[in-house]
């Protein structure tokens, strides 16, 4: 499709009748990313005072946990009334849902869920008007390097394993002008068949997981297949953190800049690289903290627990929403002019291969879309051999005798009917050293 039509014909009216007015919102993020550091900072945290005196006035769980912490707001909250704030959990959201919602809220609401490595399901909402600024932002970044919206995007994801799903997501590609490049299978033969596809459809950038990605770029490599005439403008990298042998193998692969994207489901970005390499907080829209194992602030270059506040969702705020990664921050100033600060991932959200005795190479992202359900609060698979498999989940309430198979046979979709797992029913699945939840582990020997 055309990027005009995609953008004026398609994409805008579309997002007009859901209440979503991005263009409303470009002109607001563009300007706010030319001001200096101390604006940026200052009008952050007007936005801050206003968002916690909402939460406090409007919101059951903050109320609450306010008058139980005795936590008294100036009108102007300072840093160190903010940091008495208790930290926000996913596992708290998961049992707060309600009361963290404002049921006196008359306008549209978006629910969603998030499908990240955490093994963890949140269900949360959004206004249309959050979430247009989210988008916003993401095209204020991507024109960074001159993507614009209705640009043709090939999209390296998930891929709904039942046919409902996978229709709500083809129609959903089309509005966004993109096409969708299985993560789950990274075998050659896919490639081959992915790369023809891309040729004719002719993107002007790939967005996707970093390790989808990479596998594909190997493939490309392995099979001579030549990737320059297709012009990209970029390649953006999320949901994972990119190691140096990623940019290694893209540089080799790909004539273009290969950016790094740190966000999230419920946050949208948090943090995208500019062409001078580094990463920029979205620090006009969200309050960003990096805190140690006791809460406390981080030093620069220090590794902290990342903590979000989100300075606009007033249906279900996140205030010091521990999002489960680490990185540190920055106070040196970039190059590319831009003031907004800086900030690394140290610890981001890793994924792995499933191999399968066929020779495929699933991505385990394939994991979100199968044992991620609402029958499952937690799951963590092992991969013992290429035949054999344990499951280990924490059941949720919704969770039925027949959960199990169904869980089963949406697994076998991809991997094979051919293979033996074994189920283990946990009250709590230990976590790693850094407290995160890693929901796939290969015990196959290293190759």
């Amino acid at each position: 499709m055309n990027k005009n039509i995609a953008k004026y014909l398609v994409y805008y009216p579309i997002q007009f009748l859901r209440k979503q007015k991005v263009w409303k919102y470009l002109s607001v993020v563009n300007d706010s990313e030319k001001r200096n550091l101390q604006q940026i900072l200052n009008e952050r945290n007007k936005k801050l005072s206003a968002i916690v005196h909402y939460a406090y006035n409007n919101i059951r769980y903050y109320k609450e946990l306010f008058d139980e912490n005795k936590i008294m707001l100036s009108e102007e909250i300072t840093e160190n009334e903010f940091r008495k704030i208790p930290i926000l959990t996913k596992h708290k959201i998961i049992k707060n849902e309600q009361s963290l919602t404002d049921q006196k809220y008359k306008g549209k609401i978006f629910h969603r869920k998030t499908g990240g490595s955490t093994g963890l399901t949140l269900h949360f909402s959004k206004e249309p008007e959050v979430l247009a600024l989210n988008d916003a932002i993401m095209f204020r970044c991507y024109n960074w390097f001159g993507i614009e919206i209705g640009d043709k995007q090939a999209r390296f994801w998930g891929v709904p394993v039942t046919k409902e799903l996978r229709k709500q997501e083809n129609r959903k590609d089309l509005i966004l002008n993109r096409i969708r490049i299985s993560a789950f299978d990274i075998s050659e033969e896919a490639t081959i068949k992915q790369y023809n596809r891309i040729k004719k459809f002719k993107p002007a950038y790939f967005y996707g997981y970093t390790t989808a990605i990479y596998g594909f770029c190997l493939n490309v490599q392995k099979l001579g297949l030549d990737l320059d005439e297709l012009n990209l403008k970029a390649v953006i990298c999320t949901a994972e953190k990119m190691y140096p042998h990623h940019r290694k193998l893209f540089n080799e692969v790909f004539k273009c800049p290969v950016v790094d994207e740190y966000g999230s489901t419920e946050n949208g970005i948090i943090s995208f690289q500019c062409k001078e390499g580094n990463l920029h907080m979205m620090a006009d829209h969200m309050y960003i903290e990096f805190l140690d194992d006791n809460d406390q602030p981080v030093k620069p270059g220090e590794s902290g627990r990342i903590v979000i506040t989100d300075l606009y969702s007033k249906v279900m705020p996140f205030i010091r929403y521990d999002i489960g990664d680490k990185g540190s921050f920055s106070n040196e100033k970039c190059h590319c002019g831009n003031e907004l600060p800086l900030m690394n991932i140290m610890e981001g959200r890793t994924e792995d291969f499933i191999k399968t005795k066929q020779g495929k190479m699933v991505h385990a992202a394939y994991l979100c879309y199968t044992l991620k359900d609402d029958t499952v609060q937690e799951f963590k698979m092992y991969q013992k051999s290429m035949d054999d498999y344990t499951i280990q989940l924490v059941k949720s309430p919704a969770f039925k005798e027949n959960s199990e198979e169904a869980l089963k046979a949406k697994v076998e979709y991809e991997l094979g009917k051919d293979i033996n797992i074994k189920f283990e029913y946990l009250d709590k699945i230990p976590r790693e050293k850094s407290g995160k939840l890693r929901y796939f582990v290969s015990e196959l020997k290293k190759q």
